[in-house]
């Protein structure tokens, strides 16, 4: 409160008692209800305005304000006294107030702090309050200089310490950040970063995490969670039929897989699927499963062989039928031969029983082989 108003308060409140014959307060009872720092204060309300203990050095004022219970009425003389780092009493301010009645009011004194000594006196502050000669209570606040940068906290969820993700800033790795820990990073104000993670974190065999928000930009004070997802691997072993569905799954989903049946091997040979065994049992060619943890499936093959027989008989018949002709054309052909050769030769007829004589080259004459005699 200023000076003026104090003197003023003092002058109607002093008039005020004298006619109705009050004495004044003993002050042998009052009791702080609350008390704090601020850097405001609205005066018609009397109430502070931005509670807090740190100030920078570019704050207008520091305001000490408490709410006190008196019972009684009269003057109640209050004394402030700020003291600096160093311990020594910067400012010893002193007040006399004119209790009206018992009940409960507020007070507060100011420290300017912008364009003062104060602004240089850096660290820790005190503040005694008196009333009369008697210490009400003690409170302390921060002078400090602006901040020339901020922070930011990043957290990975979603696994727990045994496993980690590299941290990233501006694509360059700074580190590694455990499942559940909580890293601060500062940068120079008025910059702007992009923080991010790995997007997939390797757990024990087939299972894995995955992020899919794991990068954020950042340019003032935040603070930001990477959430991660579980992931389990589902195995499909076939020796046929082109299996599918094998890869990642998210927890608690339910995965489906397949595979191709009857599948055509060589030869005309027909591969049938009998049965799905491991974590899933089921003889058809598609199936499902729940996700709540890694999972294998194999599938287990019949094999028929009656179209393959059937080639082979159809084979074997055919091979059969070539080689008999072959044979016949064999056997047809030497007498095919000689006829043609004889056809070729000089003719003529036996005198002596008229028929058809072959020509003997070696001798250069005609032999009957009828009558059994060259002619």
């Amino acid at each position: 409160m200023t000076r003026s108003r104090v003197l003023w308060l003092s002058v109607v409140l002093a008039a005020s008692l004298a006619m109705s014959g009050a004495e004044p307060a003993t002050g042998e009872s009052w009791r702080v209800l609350s008390h704090t720092m601020a850097k405001g204060i609205d005066s018609s309300a009397g109430r502070p305005i931005g509670n807090t203990t740190r100030f920078l050095s570019t704050d207008e004022l520091a305001v000490c304000w408490f709410e006190v219970e008196v019972d009684g009425f009269g003057p109640f003389t209050l004394n402030w006294r700020w003291f600096e780092p160093t311990g020594a009493v910067y400012r010893d301010s002193s007040s006399v107030e004119l209790i009206p009645r018992r009940g409960i009011y507020r007070f507060w004194d100011l420290l300017k702090i912008r364009n003062t000594p104060a602004e240089v006196k850096l660290g820790k502050w005190v503040v005694d309050v008196y009333v009369r000669t008697e210490k009400l209570f003690q409170t302390s606040f921060l002078v400090e200089s602006p901040a020339t940068s901020y922070s930011v906290q990043v957290k990975a969820e979603g696994f727990d310490k045994r496993f980690f993700a590299s941290l990233y800033v501006d694509g360059v790795k700074t580190g590694t950040i455990l499942g559940s820990e909580t890293k601060e990073l500062t940068f120079k104000i008025g910059t702007t970063h992009t923080l991010s993670v790995d997007e997939y974190v390797q757990g024990e065999v087939g299972t894995r995490f995955y992020c899919s928000a794991n990068s954020v930009s950042a340019s003032g004070e935040s603070f930001h969670v990477f959430l991660y997802e579980t992931e389990y691997y589902l195995k499909v072993f076939s020796e046929y039929g082109a299996p599918e569905g094998q890869g990642w799954h998210k927890s608690g989903s339910v995965a489906t897989f397949s595979v191709t049946t009857p599948f055509a091997g060589q030869w005309g040979i027909q591969h049938l699927l009998k049965q799905w065994t491991g974590d899933f049992e089921g003889s058809s060619a598609t199936g499902t499963i729940l996700m709540n943890g890694p999972k294998e499936v194999t599938a287990l093959w019949t094999t028929d062989y009656t179209p393959f027989y059937t080639f082979i008989t159809v084979i074997a018949g055919v091979i059969t039928i070539v080689i008999a002709t072959i044979l016949v054309s064999w056997r047809r052909r030497p007498s095919e031969m000689v006829a043609r050769e004889a056809a070729k030769l000089p003719t003529s007829k036996c005198p002596a029983c008229g028929r058809q004589t072959l020509y003997v080259e070696r001798v250069n004459r005609y032999f009957c082989t009828q009558c059994k005699r060259y002619v």
